[in-house]
Order: structure tokens, then sequence, then C-alpha cells
């Protein structure tokens, strides 16, 4: 049964509270209480880092189901609530739907133990108080831009609970769809930060932040849409560094434009690249993590270190890699003690076209190997990888950054 309820937030007190249905065919039920603030956590399979594969991530969507990520729920089976947003803000607590309109200059919370959808559809978020959207706890939840709308989201600069470090933030699975448009700015650290695991599927987001871009602690999956990243510090990162076989970052399509004062693309245990166009307009270290496989994309690197890095991370300190099977990759470096491929590992490039305009073309700590690719040097195609050794060696890379070394 699909229930559509239109509700003025300023007709009721301090916090509006939005009780859904928790299962098919369920009564909608309006109540005006304050709903309390818990966290879960989902757990995946942990391996060794060699054996760190990431899911096919597709990038349709339709309105009912997300098969692109393990979020698979027929929303047509849970009521549908439009909402008119003041600045009371917005709690939600029971699953469903929810399609948000108007400004605020207070939060989206979601505390629920089912799936919450969240529809922007024209919406402007300045948040005075902390995240403009904040997930305390639902078994996942999904943010979807409405067709042809424009959203906006900004966080405040302090808050109580400095934990809640995202204009967006979620405690626990986060997907990103639609055919809209985002506008985040992060005021006080990250833009968009998903605990569990974040997939981006669709949509134009356009990111300015004080600190990270896109953060996914446990896996971070951009599948499609039109990326705009212009963070102080990294662009996309997945931060896990405590459990073995998470922290991986995958990019299967999209079109993503990065702009960092740090590293661009970053994970602490594994990216993988299959797809898509990534253009790093600057960088520290450009694409970094302790294992970094790229199969296929059209990939433009400018960077002032390291334009792709596999360095040890806090739980990955051995078997760092670079594998190249194919994919167009442009890598531009700037001058001094700077490489353009560094792995304090093993090297392989087996396919692709690189063009390389650096200095240091290669550094490798363990085997090199080039063969079934094209690739250029300063203008000159070379056959054979030369191991230059101008920076490589060193463990860690700088693979901290952000607050604490999130």
């Amino acid at each position: 049964m699909r229930i559509r309820t239109k509700l003025a937030a300023a007709a009721l007190s301090s916090v509006l509270v939005l009780v859904g249905c928790a299962s098919a065919g369920a009564a909608l039920t309006d109540d005006t209480t304050t709903g309390s603030t818990t966290t879960s956590s989902t757990s995946t399979s942990s391996t060794t880092a060699d054996a760190v594969t990431s899911s096919d991530s597709s990038a349709s969507t339709t309105a009912t189901e997300a098969t692109a990520s393990s979020i698979d729920v027929d929303w047509s089976e849970l009521p549908s609530t439009e909402v008119e947003l003041t600045d009371e803000g917005l709690v939600i607590t029971e699953a469903g739907t929810y399609v948000l309109s108007g400004t605020s200059t207070g939060q989206v919370r979601v505390d629920s133990d089912g799936y919450v959808r969240i529809v922007l559809d024209g919406v402007t978020i300045d948040s005075s108080v902390g995240a403009a959207i904040q997930v305390d706890n639902a078994e996942a939840t999904v943010v979807e831009l409405a067709d042809g709308s424009e959203n906006t989201l900004s966080d405040a600069a302090t808050r109580t609970d400095e934990e809640i470090d995202g204009t967006i933030y979620s405690s626990d699975d986060l997907q990103i769809t639609g055919s809209g448009t985002l506008n985040v700015t992060a005021n006080f650290a990250d833009a968009i930060v998903g605990k569990d695991d974040l997939w981006i599927l669709s949509g134009t987001i356009n990111i300015t932040s004080v600190d990270d871009g896109i953060r996914g602690k446990d896996s971070l999956t951009i599948a499609d849409g039109t990326i705009t990243i212009d963070a102080a510090g990294d662009g996309l990162k997945a931060s896990n560094d405590t459990d073995l076989g998470k922290g991986v970052l995958t990019v299967t399509g999209g079109d993503i434009t990065i702009t960092s004062g740090d590293d661009a693309v970053k994970a602490e245990q594994k990216i993988q690249i299959t797809g898509g166009a990534i253009d790093i307009v600057s960088s520290v270290e450009g694409i970094e993590a302790p294992v970094i496989v790229i199969d296929d994309g059209d990939i433009i690197v400018n960077a002032s270190d390291d334009g792709i890095n596999a360095s040890a991370s806090d739980i990955i300190l051995d078997g760092m890699s670079i594998t190249i099977n194919g994919g167009t990759l442009a890598i531009a470096m700037g001058a001094g003690d700077t490489d353009a491929i560094d792995s304090n590992g093993d090297l392989t490039i087996t396919g692709g076209v690189l063009d390389i305009t650096a200095q240091s073309p290669f550094d490798f700590d363990g085997t090199g190997s080039l063969s079934g690719a094209t690739v250029t040097v300063n203008g000159q195609q070379v056959t054979e990888l030369t191991n230059q050794m101008m920076g490589g060696g060193q463990p860690g890379g700088g693979m901290g950054g952000g607050r604490g070394g999130r």
C-alpha cells in the first residue's frame, strides 16, 4: 500500500518526527516525539589484502530496486511521505520513503531499524547545528536525487559531537543515486561520510570541503555519476585501517574531477579501477593504496609527489603492488623528487596506454615488468621499465591524513 501525506513542519513542535511503516500494508502514523540516537554497524567478510575483491557495481537503479549494491528493497511495499522542510528539522524513525522539499537551518536525522529512502526534490539545508543529513541508525539509507532537482547541503563549522564529521554522515550503509544535482559544502570536515559501505551510483554531485570529499570507511564504490570535488584534504577515500579486507575503494564508472590538497584517490588497503573517467587536476599523491589494480578507465593524474603510489598503511605492511592491465593514463609530475608510478613493492604493466611526463617515471622496490602496453615517457616510447629509485623505498608513503588519519 502506498500512502502519501503532506505535512507542514511549522505546525508541529520543535522537532518533527515522521513515523512511517515498518512492513508492507501497515498504516502510516504521524507522531511528534523525539527520536533517540543509536548506532549500529554491519560487518562484512574479511580477507587478506591480496585477496580483497570488489563487488560488481552497475550504474543503473530503479525506484524500487538498488541492484548495484547490497541495498535491495522493494520501496513500493513501504509507505511514502512528502515533507516540506522548515527550520525545525526532521527526525525519521521508521522505514519508508520520505520526499523532501523546501529549506531548513536544522538537520534531517534518521534513527530507524529499517530501510530508509530520502528523496531530495529541491532541498536547501544550511545546518546551524551539525550535519545536514545525519543517519544515526538504519538498516541502510538511500539518498535519491529527484529528476531535474537541484539540492544544496551545508553543515555547521562547529558541533557538539565531533565524531559526526560529514555534511552527509551515515553510521550504516549509504547509497546515493538519482538523476538530480547535489551541491555539498563541508565547513567542519568531510562532505559525504559512510562509516560502513558507501556507494555512489548516479547523479551530479559537486563538493567543496575543508577536509576530505567522499569517504567510505569499510568501502567506497563509484559506479556512475558526474562528480566534482574541491577538497583541502583527500578527494575520494576508503579509510578502514583496522579490519583486514576492508578499506577498499572501487571505481567502475562515472566522470570524476578532483582538485585536492592532499591525496586525490586513496585507500588504506586496496584501490581497483575498472572503468570511468578520472581527472585529477591537482594533488600531492594522485592515487595511493598498498594495492592498486587498474583494469580500464580514462585517467589523468597531476601530482606534486607521486602520481600512482603503492605504500604501506597502518594495517598493510608488506605485499604492496601496482598492476596496470588496461586503460588510458596520462601522468604529469611536478619537478623535484617525484615519481610518476612508485611501488614500494612490485610493479606490473600488462596493457593500456600510458603517457608519462616526469623526471622519474618508475620507481619500484620489488620486481618490475612491462608487456603488452604502449608506454611513452617524455615523448619517447619505452619497452622496458627503468627503475629510477628517486624517492622509493620509504614505507608509509604518507598514508595518514584527515582528522586523526581517518
